[in-house]
């Protein structure tokens, strides 16, 4: 069992490395804790495996991932509103830690319309959401790239997202990940999709 601080910190780890793909400095770790207390916790987490050190680096292992249950969730998140945070909100309650993955400029605009903002624009918005632990961009070509790499032990499908919850779980398998658990989140408010939104402010009359 470890300490809410520790689990913390080992959340920290892992966040920067899904973002930015390499591991985190102890300068990089924004904390309440004074340096000294930092480093004696990381230190103290290495000596658990927990996490490892490589060139000044802090890596989680699969000790210190096993200590929290990641939730991955994805789609477009252009224009953001409320139907998006409930959605959010309800797949980070099935978790510890919520990976926002988010589809690109080439995906959307094949699935629904060109975005509005950039896939790198809506990945900065996410990352600035309290209830978001990490967003990063899909892969373009290969969609289960991600899901590769993040090993997510659950994987939430929005509503309205069309999906094939046993086809996703056909691929898991095919992946190696056959324990992930495929959820399809209940919360629907109907009227908020982003196109709705879009033709709303279209058909306004704003002379």
């Amino acid at each position: 069992m470890i300490s809410i601080l520790q689990k913390s910190l080992l959340k920290k780890v892992y966040a920067h490395w899904v973002i930015n793909d390499i591991g985190v400095k102890i300068e990089e770790l924004e904390t309440i804790l004074d340096d000294d207390t930092l480093k004696r916790e990381l230190q103290k987490a290495s000596e658990e495996n927990l996490v490892k050190i490589k060139n000044d680096r802090f890596y989680i292992m699969e000790k210190g991932r096993e200590k929290f249950k990641v939730v991955l969730t994805g789609g477009a998140y252009d224009l953001i509103h409320r139907g998006h945070l409930e959605t959010l909100e309800a797949a980070s309650e099935l978790g510890d830690f919520l990976i926002v993955v988010v589809a690109t400029d080439i995906t959307v605009g094949k699935r629904k319309r060109k975005a509005i903002h950039s896939e790198k624009d809506r990945k900065r918005i996410l990352n600035e959401l309290k209830i978001v632990d990490a967003a990063i961009i899909g892969d373009e070509i290969d969609h289960m790239k991600v899901v590769r790499r993040l090993k997510p032990d659950i994987v939430a499908l929005g509503a309205d997202q069309d999906h094939v919850k046993d086809k996703i779980k056909m691929q898991m398998k095919e992946q190696g990940l056959s324990k992930t658990i495929i959820k399809r989140l209940s919360v629907d408010y109907e009227g908020l999709a982003t196109t709705k939104v879009i033709d709303e402010i279209l058909a306004r009359d704003w002379k």
